[in-house]
């Protein structure tokens, strides 16, 4: 046995990182990194990666690798330097990083029976089979027309065609028994030939900056702002064609799975079967097939969600990040990466040209596209001659409590359904009452598990935690005094499309939130039917404010714009204006100008005011220097030290300590008091049974603020002991 190499073993080992192990001389030539590993772990086998060599033995007994699973690479290079830098970017390990990437077991390739061709019959012998014998030759005929000339027995039969003509002609030397492969979906589709649409003369600008740069084949990064509804899809797409032309590949990233599903039908229309598909509503089967053909080369464009950052390309030319600014690129559990920026990363590595694209930027995006990090890309204008919508904010302050539609919102409904137009109500707020509480004691019905009340979902007859899925029947009796006729309060969709249902009984009403989407089928029938025009109103969270393009759509209604502003979050008003923004942004894509109607508490906040004007810019600039005068991102990075466990008093003890060595540490190295704010709860100061606490590290000193978070990370044995678990969260998205 000679040479040794580190391994990150799948899953993870806790408080390991990589092991490390001999090579027996017959897997010499078979070893490199990337490639999985069968090896001795405990009294079990389990799976690796390589992850390089090594010339330090372990201090112990050294053992040696069983089996080398794979031909080529599991994880290319390209990628697994990647893997590299998140894991110290993020302060995790490189373990962590791969077992995040590469499944615990890959599933068996699935092999199918099939017959193909391998003599064509000259014209006397195909005349006369088909007298002899007409199954052979309706046989005959089906492989002649089949794809490659092959045909399963499966597919045989729905020609009515049975096993035993097939049989017959292998026997006479015509076809051959092959097994193949089997697919795991239907036939590839084919590339639309219609007629590409004409590019405004921006669009036409920012294809051509994006194509000089894929030209140069040199690392560059794009900001795409373009208003909703200007383009910006077909000005990517335009981009990836330049890049396939020039024989390099792209990822395209979208924010959500309810949004892979209609972006996946406009780049198959343009790329037809070069596409693949990433993200976690796929099987294991399914994932592993499209895998494979990423990482041999078939799929020349991977479209996926979050994770599809760690796609096996091998020629990548095009990064693109579509909604930029959405959280969900934030993966909040397990590894805390944010694949927006992983997507720079990446491109950097593969000296890429990386496109972000957004009607409204994130601050931090935004920032360094003013600063000559980013090249900023502008899409002023729609490509239709109608200008963006009208936006009317109702201000709700005076009005009869608890009306759900204004005077002035039903009077804008009503006018768009006797058009025969379409209405998209938004509420960011699912079930059907915030809660159900106690008249005579007021105290409301709580999760048992986390610090929130319990969602009331008539429909289903349930009480719901959003957050741990605790579900419970409504109790008949308050668990407090005993009072009977617990009373919903607070609003959801689904007690916002019962009212409109029972309001205008002969419109089509929908809802769309995470709960209808969950049921099989449903998301796709009912975005489906609304783009069709089959639905009248909509009701909907933020699964619909952003990248649908209804052209029907022409009023937008906005019932509680306060929602995300009442959040302890720094970014609050970003984010109210991000997702007003791409709501209203659903309206007047067609013929029809559109109008939006946006109710609130708040009409003079700084982000209604900006939705009002469509002045992302105006608002920005404001943000902006909110932000520098008080430290925050993008002037200062942040990190969130995250304890939890079952013990308060343990939870409780472990951050006040670790808050006290680490104020100590930043004094001594010069940073300010306000370096290390808390320990404190979060707002939601328990979940899932475990409680919490979280300290905050800040700094505009970047090398200083890794300085903390490693010593941070450095106390995780101490809180172990003590029965708590402790998270570092660089670049935290959620203070939740």
């Amino acid at each position: 046995m000679s040479g040794l190499v580190e391994i990150a073993p799948v899953p993870p080992v806790p408080s390991h990182d990589l092991l490390t192990y001999g090579v027996p001389d017959a897997l010499q030539s078979h070893v490199r990194p990337g490639v999985r590993v069968r090896m001795p772990l405990g009294r079990q086998t389990r799976t690796g990666v390589v992850a390089g060599f090594t010339e330090s033995p372990p201090p112990g007994p050294l053992r040696a690798i069983l089996e080398v699973l794979d031909e080529s690479p599991f994880l290319p290079a390209e990628l697994l330097e990647l893997c590299r830098w998140t894991a110290r970017y993020y302060l995790a390990s490189l373990a962590e990083v791969i077992g995040t990437i590469v499944p615990r077991t890959v599933p068996a390739v699935a092999h199918e029976t099939a017959f193909r061709l391998v003599h064509r019959l000259d014209p006397v012998a195909d005349a006369a089979l088909a007298r002899r014998t007409p199954a052979r030759a309706r046989a005959y005929r089906a492989l002649l027309s089949a794809p490659a000339a092959a045909l399963t027995v499966a597919e045989a039969r729905t020609l009515g065609i049975g096993p035993s003509a097939l049989r017959a002609l292998v026997a006479a030397g015509v076809a051959e028994q092959i097994e193949r492969e089997r697919a795991t979906g239907g036939p590839p589709p084919e590339p639309t030939a219609g007629a590409r649409p004409t590019l405004t003369e921006a669009q036409r600008t920012a294809v051509d900056a994006v194509a000089a740069a894929l030209r140069e084949r040199d690392t560059a990064s794009f900001l795409l702002h373009g208003i909703t509804g200007s383009g910006k899809t077909e000005v990517f797409l335009a981009a990836a064609e330049h890049t396939l032309a020039g024989g390099r590949d792209v990822l395209l990233l979208v924010p959500e799975i309810a949004l892979t599903h209609q972006m996946v039908e406009r780049v198959r229309a343009r790329f037809g079967a070069r596409v693949a598909v990433l993200h976690s509503g796929l099987g294991p089967r399914e994932r592993w097939s499209e895998w494979r053909r990423i990482a041999a080369g078939t799929a020349r464009v991977v479209v996926g969600a979050r994770s599809a950052i760690f796609a096996p390309v091998r020629r990548l030319g095009l990064v693109v990040v579509d909604e930029e600014h959405d959280s969900a690129y934030k993966q909040e559990d397990g590894l805390r990466y944010n694949a927006r920026d992983l997507a720079v990363v990446r491109a950097r590595l593969a000296a890429a040209v990386v496109v972000l694209a957004s009607a409204t930027p994130s601050a931090e995006t935004y920032h360094a596209a003013r600063d000559g990090r980013h090249r900023l890309l502008e899409l002023p204008e729609r490509p239709t001659a109608h200008p963006l919508p009208r936006v009317d904010v109702v201000d709700l302050r005076g009005r009869v409590r608890g009306e759900l539609v204004s005077d002035e919102l039903r009077l804008a409904l009503e006018s768009t359904l006797a058009r025969g137009e379409q209405t998209l109500v938004f509420l960011n707020r699912r079930g059907f009452a915030t809660y159900l509480q106690c008249p005579s004691c007021g105290i409301p019905v709580s999760c048992p598990q986390c610090s929130v009340t319990l969602t009331w979902h008539r429909a289903a007859r349930a009480l719901v935690c959003h957050h741990c899925h605790h579900h419970r029947p409504p109790p008949i009796t308050c668990a407090e005094c005993g009072g009977a006729g617990l009373q919903p309060f607070g609003v959801g969709t689904e007690q916002i499309e019962a009212g409109l249902k029972a309001c205008y009984p002969l419109a089509a009403v929908e809802r769309f939130d995470r709960d209808t989407a969950q049921r099989p089928g449903a998301q796709r029938r009912i975005l489906q039917s609304w783009r069709a025009g089959e639905t009248d109103i909509l009701v909907g969270t933020q699964m619909v404010s952003k990248g649908h393009d209804v052209p029907g759509v022409t009023l937008v209604a906005v019932l509680l714009a306060d929602l995300s502003l009442n959040v302890p979050d720094f970014r609050a008003g970003e984010r109210t204006l991000q997702l007003l923004m791409q709501v209203a942004g659903r309206a007047g894509r067609g013929e029809a100008p559109g109008a939006v109607v946006v109710q609130t508490l708040r009409p003079e906040h700084p982000s209604l005011q900006a939705v009002a004007r469509h002045d992302y810019v105006g608002f920005m600039t404001g943000e902006l220097e909110r932000r520098r005068a008080l430290g925050y991102p993008p002037f200062a990075r942040l990190v969130n030290v995250r304890l939890d466990g079952v013990d308060a008093a343990r939870v409780e003890q472990a951050a006040v300590e670790l808050a006290g060595t680490l104020r100590r540490r930043a004094q001594a190295i010069g940073l300010g008091r306000d370096a290390v704010l808390g320990p404190a709860p979060p707002p939601l100061a328990r979940l899932r049974g475990r409680h919490r606490w979280q300290v905050l590290l800040r700094a505009r000193d970047v090398r200083a603020l890794r300085d903390l978070a490693r010593m941070a990370h450095a106390a995780r044995p101490a809180t172990r002991r003590a029965h708590v678990r402790l998270a570092i969260d660089v670049d935290p998205y959620s203070m939740l």
